[in-house]
């Protein structure tokens, strides 16, 4: 009897809660918690991975995905940070600034329901630097000139670079894909060479290891690396973001599927048929034909695809290299730019270094666009201008040379980002005055002074007050050089390399070109020089 008495205790007790179960269960969907709550590995952001750089010296915010609500726990170098997954799965530390090391580490983050955790292994400490921009800045090591002899004497294993895949999207994304190579003869053909050269430059200077992050594609405006809200407080880009936003998400994709197609027969189905037909001696294939619309064009699109899924990576500063597909607009390029600038350093830091490439000498260039460039450098805090009109090509939008325009940015980022006391720019027109039949002009960034690369110097023209420039001979007189042309009595304005594919050699003794200019028209800014 006393056994049924304590049994039926029990069964007062554990009878509701069968009852109570079986009802719930009754009245569940069982495909409801998975629908409402899906199950989320617990993982790092794709830009944490092996072989990975982190930024020295500064917080480095670290992040990924778990379950909603769940904590996290982030160990790095003896640090430990612990966080909370949002309503989205997404959580996020802030590890405190670490000093530089070429010592390979793990990176750890670990959860509740994961308690072995996901690692990152081979993690360097050093500094990150963003190369970002279209064809000039994705152009990669294996096509630069001397490729296969710079390829096999690639051996840098504490830099690595991290090639972000092409990503174009309507809204921002949530992350990118790509994997973080270190740089060898069996990787750099890969990599960015503009990035590569900058990067080599500054390691060897400064011996930290040294992260690239390359988020670039060709054929692409500055429009679309920008925030479509951006460009209409601009008042700039009305019709294409008007035509693009009557565009849906399905004819959006076919787009971008069209378009890769395209450059997939471009870059690889065509070559191939080109070597097939004359080894067979066949007519040569036409080449393939670029399919309109192309997402390249949609402003917004890859600022969404490949550089919110960045942010906010710890990174030194942004290189960038782009500009020709917008070459036929520099008034609105020169708004632009500055405003691409303002919003990456408002989730990047507020003087995050920013260096540019002036474009290249092209049939296609003209030079009031690199005019205002210059305007975007002189007028912009904590930028640089690196000058190209000695490695251009008129009849190819990629020229090959690309190790001086990588090393004239490590200048830059020298200068500018690790406060070196080293001259980064050629000569920068500061001012012309008009005596006695001839122009009398002076310079800022004079470096060691001024030199010619040859015998004369070239690239002047003068005119007088008709506007009518003509060819003039130029002389360097210490600081200065003077111009003066027999045919002009009374000069009142002169220009240096004014032309789509000027042939100019103007130069400071620290091997800088100079930077075209016109007088009647020079740029002002309010910067120290």
């Amino acid at each position: 009897m006393h056994y049924f008495k304590l049994n039926s205790r029990f069964l007062v007790l554990f009878l509701p809660l069968v009852i109570f179960s079986a009802v719930s269960a009754l009245g569940a969907d069982p495909e409801s918690k998975n629908a409402s709550t899906p199950e989320i590995p617990l993982k790092f952001a794709a830009v944490f991975s092996d072989h990975m750089v982190i930024q020295r010296e500064k917080p480095v915010p670290v992040w990924g995905w778990t379950q909603v609500g769940e904590a996290v726990t982030v160990e790095f170098a003896g640090q430990t940070k612990s966080a909370k997954a949002d309503d989205s799965g997404k959580w996020l530390v802030n590890l405190d600034p670490i000093p530089a090391s070429a010592e390979g580490r793990e990176l750890t983050v670990r959860s509740g329901t994961n308690h072995d955790g996901v690692k990152i292994t081979d993690v360097l400490v050093g500094d990150v630097w963003l190369g970002s921009g279209q064809s000039n800045m994705a152009f990669q090591m294996k096509s630069v000139a001397n490729s296969t002899r710079e390829i096999a004497a690639a051996d840098h294993p504490v830099i690595r670079f991290f090639r972000v895949d092409e990503q174009f999207s309507q809204q921002p994304s949530q992350d990118v894909t790509g994997q973080w190579k270190p740089v060898s003869s069996a990787t750099v053909a890969d990599c960015s060479a503009v990035a590569f050269y900058f990067a080599r430059a500054l390691h060897q200077k400064h011996g930290v290891p040294i992260g690239l992050l390359i988020s670039s594609v060709g054929g692409t405006r500055i429009e679309t690396w920008m925030q479509t809200k951006t460009l209409e407080k601009l008042g700039l880009a009305e019709q294409l973001i008007a035509q693009w936003k009557s565009v849906s998400a399905a004819e959006f994709d076919q787009i971008a599927t069209t378009y890769r197609a395209y450059q997939h027969q471009r870059y690889h189905g065509h070559p191939q048929a080109v070597a097939a037909a004359k080894k067979a001696g066949t007519p040569i294939p036409p080449e393939p034909v670029q399919p309109k619309p192309r997402c390249h064009d949609c402003p917004g699109a890859l600022h969404n695809g490949m550089i919110v899924p960045l942010q906010p990576f710890a990174i030194r500063g942004v290189i960038w290299y782009q500009g020709e597909g917008n070459a036929g607009n520099p008034g609105g390029y020169e708004k632009m730019q500055p405003a691409l600038i303002a919003d990456w350093r408002e989730v990047w830091g507020a003087e995050l270094p920013f260096l540019f490439v002036q474009l290249a000498p092209h049939n296609s260039v003209p030079p009031a666009f690199r005019e205002a460039q210059q305007s975007i450098w002189q007028n912009t805090p904590h930028t640089a201008m690196t000058v190209t009109t000695d490695v251009g090509d008129a009849t190819n939008i990629h020229p090959i040379r690309k190790q001086p325009v990588g090393e004239r940015l490590a200048l830059a980022a020298r200068a500018l980002s690790y406060g070196e006391q080293v001259e980064y720019s050629g000569p920068v027109f500061r001012e012309a005055n008009f005596e006695n039949g001839r122009a009398v002009i002076s310079f800022d960034h004079l470096g060691d002074g001024l030199m010619a690369k040859g015998d004369v110097l070239k690239g002047f023209t003068m005119a007088a007050a008709d506007g009518n420039f003509i060819n003039a001979q130029a002389t360097i007189q210490g600081a200065n050089v003077i111009v003066t042309s027999q045919q002009i009595q009374k000069p009142n304005a002169v220009r240096y390399a004014w032309a789509k594919v000027p042939d100019a050699n103007l130069y400071n003794l620290n091997g800088l070109p100079a930077v075209p200019f016109r007088s009647d028209l020079p740029i002002k800014s309010d910067r120290p020089k």
